[in-house]
């Protein structure tokens, strides 16, 4: 088991390297003085504004690290652009437990890299840090900030200030906009994109929407047929030669279905998985320990059934080798349901037979696959120990590692 996590958290480690390969993409940086410097910037799809960015000069190995106090501005060409910016933030917690009684935002003054959502005549722009998100508008090089608050009144209910919707009617005089379109606005990157797109198509302005459209193919299901290599070993510690026994490991199979949600940042390297799975264990064992005063043979026997439904729910990292190909990563915390009849049975020379519950106990497990074309798959995955009594006097180890191959539906 050692060297096989060992094995698992090298391959880890050359996925990783892998993966770093394939993030440098073309763009261009603004310098202090207004100077346009195309090469290539590793797309980190930044779920929060940051402070600095990687770039190398076409055709070279070295790359640099160059910090917000550097540049103006950058663009991953046609994906995603970046406007440094003196702005009012405002500061304001928006945690349902943590809103205060005033309706009047706590801007702060930042320099910050600020994300173009729709650039054109009317420009939107999105900060995201500090656990806050908050919209900017730019109209003839000046930013303004959208004010949206949540704050308390009577101690326990929550209002709103919308202030943003008052900024956004005045914004544009538009007269296929109507006032109840901007009135059912909420303040959230879909709806203000939207809005925006159309104050510029409005006046038949071009403008460049840098918003991705739809979060598509971020939700899938797949099939997972596989092969368990299992073993278990029973213990009593009350009656250590009476109840006991050992079963060798044994080939069965298992299926599963798996949900899986993509996140939608860090170029969807990263996601949450779940997988109800079927899996089953069945085995006898005699064992003859004496003779009686006749002379024939005496034997215990044990036999156990056990089958469950596992739902392990974890995370799953992504490392790309190339467009089809992929390594994965999975972490989960694996929840167990035994089905009807899952017991152990003993029967004892001299003993009443006895047969005991099986229950269910959470585990751990890790895995290491391939996935091609989003389509087929081949993971290995290892369990942690799992006990399946909750008994202090009844233990047991059941060990399992599988093999699973994986067709994604959708």
């Amino acid at each position: 088991m050692k060297k096989r996590m060992i094995m698992l958290l090298i391959l880890f480690t050359v996925g990783i390297k892998l993966s770093a390969q394939n993030k440098f993409e073309k763009g261009y940086i603004i310098n202090s003085d207004g100077s346009k410097f195309e090469g290539l910037i590793k797309n980190l799809d930044w779920s929060q504004s940051p402070s600095q960015i990687e770039f190398k000069e076409d055709n070279t190995t070295i790359s640099r690290l160059i910090g917000i106090d550097k540049i103006k501005g950058f663009e991953i060409d046609n994906k995603v652009k970046y406007i440094k910016a003196e702005v009012d933030v405002d500061i304001s917690s928006d945690d349902t437990n943590s809103l205060d009684d005033d309706e009047k935002p706590r801007f702060i003054k930042k320099t910050a890299f600020l994300k173009a959502v729709v650039e054109g005549e009317f420009t939107l722009y999105k900060y995201s840090n500090d656990n806050v998100i908050r919209f900017f508008y730019n109209k003839e090089n000046h930013f303004e900030p959208l004010i949206f608050k949540r704050y308390l009144i009577s101690g326990t209910q929550i209002t709103k200030n919308n202030k943003f919707i008052s900024q956004l009617k005045t914004l544009s005089n538009c007269d296929n906009i109507s006032t109840s379109e901007i009135l059912n606005l909420e303040y959230k990157e879909s709806d203000l994109k939207d809005i925006f797109i159309k104050f510029n198509t409005c006046g038949n302005v071009e403008y460049k929407n840098y918003s991705k459209e739809t979060y598509k193919n971020l939700f899938h299901l797949s099939i997972r047929p596989g092969i368990n290599f299992s073993s278990l070993n029973v213990d009593n510690h009350k009656y250590i030669d009476v109840f006991g026994a050992g079963f060798e490991r044994q080939t069965n199979f298992r299926v599963g279905l798996e949900f899986e949600f993509v996140l939608p940042f860090n170029n969807n390297k990263w996601s949450i998985i779940a997988e109800p799975t079927y899996q089953y264990f069945k085995a006898g064992k005699r064992e003859v320990f004496t003779k009686n005063i006749l002379g024939e043979d005496v034997s215990n026997s044990t036999s156990i059934k056990y089958s469950s439904i596992e739902v392990p729910v974890g995370i799953r990292y992504y490392a790309f080798l190339n467009e089809k190909s992929k390594l994965f990563f999975n972490a989960s915390f694996i929840f167990d349901a035994p089905l009807g009849d899952s017991e152990v049975s003993f029967q004892r020379y001299q003993f009443a037979d006895e047969t005991i519950k099986i229950e269910g106990n959470p585990n751990f497990g890790f895995g290491i696959g391939y996935k091609f074309d989003d389509k087929f798959s081949l993971e290995f995955n290892i369990h942690t120990k799992r006990n399946l009594f909750k008994s202090d006097v009844l233990t047991s180890e059941y060990k399992n590692y599988s093999i699973v191959l994986g067709y994604t539906l959708f």
